[in-house]
Parts: C-alpha cells; structure tokens; sequence
C-alpha cells in the first residue's frame, strides 16, 4: 500500500518499525506517514494537515477505502482465517418429545 501511495522509506523508525512518507489518499499531499501502529499489529496512516480527516486510519481500513476491490480481495485471502471449528454441537430443544408444548397432557 506504501508503494501504491508513492511511498519513501524514511530514515528514523517509529515504535521499532520502519515509517514511510507518502501521499494522502484523501487531501493529496505528500505529507502523511505511515508507521507501526503501538499496538504493534498493524500499521497506521495519518496526516497532519488541517483539514485532512486521516488522522489515523489502519491498514485495513485503508485497503478497504482507498485500495480497490482486487487488492482488498488478495488482502482478505492472505489475512482472513476462519473461525469455524468442526466440533461444535448444534443448539438443543428443551423440549421433551411427547409433551405438549404449554405443559399440560
């Protein structure tokens, strides 16, 4: 994403990580950075121009928005994982079978 938006490896890091100067994909200057977010699983985006409603968009927001639907698609298959798991059991009734379903026979 850094390099769709012109990106430029700067020198200094940000929260360990490497940051790059790009182009906002929403007021179009180069003045927004991209760096590891503190929480350390993703990165953000933010710009600091007036006006600029960026101020700290994740990765994923970021592809969603401003990416396309074939780069979201490529990003959704190499990140998405499934929560599904095979041994889950199905909801049970309450109910006996025989009884009547306001309780009385």
């Amino acid at each position: 994403m850094a390099s769709r938006l012109g990106g430029i490896k700067r020198r200094d890091n940000f929260n360990g990580k490497e940051t790059f100067q790009v182009q906002c994909p929403n007021c179009k200057k180069h003045k927004a950075v991209m760096g590891y977010a503190r929480s350390k699983d993703t990165y953000v985006l933010a710009c600091p121009v007036d006006g600029c409603t960026l101020n700290g968009v994740v990765l994923h927001d970021l592809i969603k928005r401003y990416g396309g639907t074939q780069m979201f698609d490529e990003w959704r298959k190499a990140r998405w994982t499934s929560t599904y798991s095979e041994d889950w059991l199905p909801i049970k009734s309450r109910c006996k079978k025989g009884s009547s379903t306001n309780g009385t026979a």
